[in-house]
C-alpha cells in the first residue's frame, strides 16, 4: 500500500496581485466604488482646467483614434498580462488610463461655448451609464450581452478603428467619423451591462475579486459615453450656427 506523504496535499498559495483585499467591503462595493473615485478625479480636473486657458487646441479628429487605440491597448495589458496586474505596473497603467483619457475629454469639452453642455453631457451620460448597469443586473440574460456578443462587437470595433485610420490618411469622409464613435458607443454601453452581469453574480467565467480590470472598463465606457455626447453637441453647434 503506498504511503501517503504530509506534504503530498499542501495547501497551494493563490497569487495576488496587488494589496490582500479586505474582506469586510464587497466586490460590487469595491467596482462601483473606485469607478466613482475614478470619475471624481477626473471631473476635478475638468473643472479646474474648465476655468483655465490650458489644452486650447484645434478640433482634430485624428486624435480621437489615438486616444481610443492608446487606451484600449493599455487596458487590454490591465486585463490580459501578468505584468500588467501586477504592483506597480497596474497603478502606472491606471493612472495612464484615467489621465490621458481626462486630459482628451477636456479638450474636448474646450470647443463648447456654453458650459452647460459639459454639465448636461454628464448628466446625460450618467444615466445611461446607470440604466446599462440596472439592464445588466436584472433583466433577463437572454436579451444582456454575453461572451459571444461582446467579442463580436470587440472584433467590428477593431475593424472600424482601421477604417478610422484609413478614412484620416486617404479619404476624410464625415460619415465614417459618425459611424465610428455611434460603433464604439455601442461597445461601451454593452460593456457595462456586461460588467454588471459579472458584478452581480449572473456570470461567473471572469471573477469579480478584478475589481481593477472592471473598475477601468466602467471608467472608460464612460468616457467613450462621455466623447459621443460632447461631439453630438459640437456637430448640432456647428449645424446650427450655419
Amino acid at each position: 500500500m503506498p504511503s501517503i506523504q504530509r506534504n503530498t496535499f499542501r495547501n497551494i498559495d493563490q497569487e495576488v496581485y496587488g494589496e490582500p483585499p479586505d474582506q469586510s467591503i464587497s466586490h460590487a462595493a469595491k467596482i462601483y466604488g473606485l469607478s466613482v473615485i475614478l470619475a471624481a478625479i477626473a471631473l476635478t480636473q475638468w473643472i479646474i482646467i474648465g476655468y483655465t486657458h490650458m489644452l486650447s487646441h484645434s478640433r482634430s479628429e485624428e486624435r480621437y483614434g489615438w486616444w481610443l487605440l492608446c487606451t484600449f491597448f493599455a487596458v487590454a495589458t490591465l486585463s490580459w498580462t501578468k505584468l500588467g496586474r501586477k504592483v506597480p505596473f497596474n497603478y502606472i497603467i491606471i493612472a495612464a488610463i484615467v489621465e490621458s483619457s481626462t486630459i482628451y475629454i477636456a479638450m474636448e469639452q474646450k470647443h463648447n461655448e456654453n458650459r452647460l453642455v459639459n454639465f448636461y453631457a454628464g448628466i446625460v451620460v450618467v444615466a445611461l451609464m446607470l440604466a446599462s448597469i440596472f439592464w445588466g443586473a436584472y433583466f433577463p440574460m437572454f436579451i444582456v450581452p454575453g461572451d459571444l456578443l461582446l467579442s463580436c462587437l470587440v472584433a467590428i470595433a477593431n475593424i472600424m478603428m482601421i477604417i478610422f485610420f484609413i478614412n484620416v490618411l486617404f479619404i476624410n469622409y464625415q460619415g465614417i467619423y459618425y459611424a465610428v464613435r455611434n460603433t464604439f458607443a455601442l461597445v461601451a454601453i454593452c460593456m457595462v451591462m456586461y460588467t454588471a452581469t459579472i458584478i452581480h453574480d449572473r456570470q461567473f467565467d471572469v471573477p469579480k475579486n478584478e475589481y481593477l480590470f472592471l473598475s477601468v472598463l466602467q471608467f472608460f465606457s464612460y468616457m467613450i459615453l462621455h466623447e459621443r455626447i460632447l461631439a453630438i453637441s459640437f456637430t448640432s453647434a456647428l449645424k446650427t450656427s450655419c
